[in-house]
């Protein structure tokens, strides 16, 4: 250890045992949506680090640790935080070096459905002294998924292919959020029963999807598009259902973000 990191260690360790880190006033993100939600119910303000990929909070000129696998321990320790919010992809070295040095931290799992993403979201507000702001914010976006919900009933059932990646061709999963944008919308995913998210093009062709639906993930969606309209015998194609969503709001496990989603794939599965 070189002499500044030890200073910084030993200087972290005095804040702790000083009693001051007994409220999360100085919170860490290692996650984009976790960052995204802290921003959502107004905590802000408590944000001391975060991610390189966590946009909304960087562009605030937060400081960054790194990023969601690999962390700046140096850094993160200078921040002096009493909370780490991280998510499983976190190395263990690192967790464990946090809490030796008495920070506590929170390690989350990524949300399998949108009720988790609302426990979540209530969890982590909790945390930061804001849960009303957030079963404020809960209340609105699940009132707005039932009301989509009740109206998908009503359109026809059909069969979707929800692309995630290429090179391999990757596709949404059961038991994961972006399932429920499918099922919510009274839609079958025709990944169901897959335990792995890669897929032949053949296979999509053999299930005849009626809708497919694109993430614009790595800038593959627009190029993908062309590609499957390249094959005017599945019915998505013959029916002009080969839609581009954002990644940016689908791959997003935050309460907003999952009904903004919703909503774009009403919209295509309802045309």
């Amino acid at each position: 250890m070189s002499f500044k990191s030890f200073v910084v260690a030993v200087a972290l360790l005095f804040f702790v045992l000083s009693g001051q880190a007994r409220e999360s006033k100085r919170v860490v993100s290692l996650a984009p949506s976790v960052s995204e939600i802290i921003y959502l119910v107004g905590a802000q303000d408590q944000l001391v680090g975060c991610t390189s990929y966590c946009t909304i909070a960087a562009n605030d000129s937060v400081p960054v640790v790194g990023n969601a696998i690999d962390v700046n321990m140096e850094a993160l320790f200078a921040l002096q935080p009493d909370l780490v919010l991280a998510m499983e992809l976190t190395k263990q070295q690192d967790i464990s070096a946090m809490k030796k040095l008495g920070i506590k931290v929170e390690l989350m799992k990524s949300p399998r459905n949108f009720e988790e993403i609302c426990e979540q979201t209530l969890h982590i507000a909790g945390l930061l002294g804001k849960a009303a702001e957030a079963e404020k914010l809960v209340a609105s976006t699940r009132q707005r998924v039932a009301e989509i919900s009740r109206l998908a009933k009503n359109q026809k059932h059909r069969k979707i292919f929800f692309q995630l990646g290429a090179n391999p061709i990757f596709s949404v999963l059961d038991n994961t959020f972006m399932n429920d944008y499918i099922t919510i919308c009274n839609g079958e995913n025709i990944a169901a029963g897959l335990t792995k998210g890669t897929v032949t093009r053949e296979s999509v062709l053999i299930k005849n999807p009626d809708v497919i639906i694109v993430a614009t993930m790595g800038g593959f969606g627009e190029e993908e598009m062309k590609v499957w309209k390249t094959y005017p015998e599945i019915e998505a194609v013959k029916n002009n259902k080969v839609f581009l969503i954002s990644s940016e709001t689908s791959c997003n496990p935050t309460p907003t973000s999952f009904v903004s989603a919703l909503e774009d794939v009403y919209k295509f599965v309802s045309q």
